[in-house]
């Protein structure tokens, strides 16, 4: 699993599993089948080397299981706080806001405790979060 994340962070296949970061990227034109086929052949040479669909589809399914259960978890961090808040003057504001926003970094000095306790529960259930993060 961990070859494959490494895979799927690699600029090229980062781009078309995921879309572009940055307005002026491009993508390679190739299919998501070819790149899945492409992180097979790295992740699996011998068994690719026998079947590259059957191998790409495993990977593919790999994948789709693991940005599914990241996105059960992260649902837990991006939970608004109460919906409607007032400041501290009492003023009650129409912005919603995340209470446990974790940047893509991953926790840091600005992070909740409450947020932090959430993202070190999560990572005990999936190794894989802080990756996908």
């Amino acid at each position: 699993v961990w070859q494959l994340l490494a895979q799927i962070e690699l600029s090229e296949n980062r781009v078309m599993l995921l879309g572009k970061q940055k307005k002026g990227e491009n993508t390679s034109g190739d299919s998501k089948v070819t790149v899945y086929q492409c992180m097979a052949a790295s992740v699996f040479p011998q068994l690719h080397s026998q079947n590259a669909v059957a191998m790409g589809d495993r990977v593919k399914r790999k994948y789709e299981y693991l940005t599914k259960k990241y996105k059960v978890h992260a649902q837990r961090l991006q939970t608004t706080g109460e919906g409607v808040q007032s400041d501290v003057n009492g003023n009650i504001s129409d912005n919603e806001f995340f209470e446990c926003y974790v940047p893509a970094d991953g926790p840091n000095m600005t992070t909740t405790p409450r947020a932090q306790c959430i993202w070190d529960e999560i990572v005990q259930q999936f190794q894989f979060f802080p990756v996908l993060h």
